[in-house]
This record gives structure tokens, sequence and C-alpha cells, in this order.
């Protein structure tokens, strides 16, 4: 389904909008955070053996997985931006919308949560004496809490509004073209692929925020209240865990499902 979207956003009458560009960089990494926890129950079901398991893995895991995610929600802000500013009756927004600017926003934004996830290397470690059952465990200091917090409050509280946001405005700015003069014959089609792509995009929000909202509500509670942190809010957290990887590989889905 990943070949799919990049093989929908890559045809010619798309490439030349940035908005394609943050929705292809958004696809790249879905595969590792939809996969490693599949792979890794099988293993674990079948052989007894967890990815995590070991010294290396350990740090490498919670690192590509946590990377992945953020580096997948950041482009789905960047694009929903992005589509605000195209639909902006202001020239100067609508200059930032050129693909210039998202060639070089995609690799600055991928260097900076490259920097600000790299402490996930650090803060876990493997102990063969732990209780856990793959025995990874995280450093528990007031420093890490704090930042495990700001990860939290980035990835649960400040993409999803972000999200609703710019969504909301772009469908106000697209409802308000619609009442305006339509434009002549020559630029019908440039409109219509825009008009395509912000369709495709508003879905992807939409569901974003229907799939990712539960986990962000129970990880919240538990990060800011320590005593909900029980083996009961551990067994729903894993539910709406696994509903939000169920709700990113139906993002995809329905991505591609809008042409």
């Amino acid at each position: 389904m990943n070949i799919l979207n990049v093989w929908v956003l890559s045809r010619p009458a798309l490439r030349s909008s940035s908005c394609t560009y943050y929705l292809i960089a958004s696809v790249m990494p879905v595969p590792i955070f939809i996969i490693v926890t599949p792979v890794n129950q099988i293993l674990v079901n079948n052989r007894g053996f967890y990815i995590s398991g070991t010294t290396v893995t350990c740090k490498l895991v919670m690192f590509f997985i946590s990377t992945s995610s953020l580096w997948y929600a950041s482009m789905l802000v960047c694009a929903t931006i992005d589509r605000f500013l195209t639909s902006s009756t202001l020239v100067h927004l609508r200059h930032f919308t050129q693909v210039r600017v998202a060639r070089i926003i995609i690799p600055i934004n991928w260097i900076l949560i490259l920097i600000y996830l790299s402490p996930f290397t650090i803060i876990y470690y493997y102990d063969p004496m732990s209780s856990n059952a793959n025995k990874c465990v995280q450093y528990s200091t007031t420093l890490i809490s704090i930042y495990l917090i700001s990860r939290v409050i980035v990835y649960y509280v400040m993409v999803p509004l972000l999200l609703a946001i710019f969504g909301t405005l772009t469908i106000y700015n697209i409802r308000n073209q619609r009442h305006r003069i339509a434009p002549v014959n020559q630029f019908n089609g440039q409109r219509r692929t825009e008009s395509q792509l912000a369709r495709m995009l508003i879905i992807q929000v939409a569901s974003y925020l229907l799939f990712f909202t539960p986990s962000g509500i129970i990880y919240i509670l538990v990060t800011f209240f320590p005593s909900l942190n029980t083996s009961y809010y551990a067994t729903i957290r894993s539910l709406a865990g696994a509903w939000q990887q169920g709700g990113t590989k139906e993002n995809i889905s329905m991505g591609s499902n809008s042409w």
C-alpha cells in the first residue's frame, strides 16, 4: 500500500505541488511503525524472542519506533499547513507553498527530529536481571521524566492541535473559494489537482485524529497522573496502541483510495 501511495503521488500532475512532497515523505517511515510491533509479537508467541531483548536492539527499536511515528505526524502537519497556505487569499502566504521550500523544510525537519529523539538511545538499556519480559528497561531520573513529558506534549497534544486548527482553516478557505468567481479554463486543471490533494489530506487528518486520540489521552493520563499506571490502564494502553497502529494502516490506505 505504501508503494501504491508513492506511485499515486509521483504522477506528473502532482509533482508541481509542495504538498505532494510532504505526503510522500510521510509515507517512508510508516513500514517501521506498523511492522516492528506485529513482527515482535509473532516472534514472542512462536519463539519467545523479543526484538528489543538485546543490548543493541533495546536502544534502537525504541528510537526507530519513536522517530518514525513523529516523522509521519510532522510531515502530516507540514502538509496541512501547506494546504492552508495554498488556499489562502494572501499572496505572500502562498509564496511558502513552492516546491523548493518543501525540499528545504523536509531535511531540516528530519534532522531536528533525530536530534530531539536521540536521547532514546540513552535512556533505555538492557538489564538481564529485570523482571520485564524483554529485559529492556528505562532509566528513572527527573530529567528523563521531563523529557518524556515533553514528547507526550509534542506528539499527543501539539500535533493533533495543529492538525485540527489548520485542517479546519483549510476547509474554511476552500468553502470560501467556491463562492468566488470561477477561474479561467487554463487554471481549471491546476485547481482540480489542488482540490484532490486537499481532499486526500483532509481524509488523512480526520483519520489520524480518530485513531490517535484515544492512545494520546491514555498516555497523557498515565504520564501526568502516575497513580493511574496500573495493570488495568496498561491493558487499555495496549488496546489503544493497537487501535493507533491500525489507524496508521487505514490512514495510508484511505489516502490512496481518495483518488
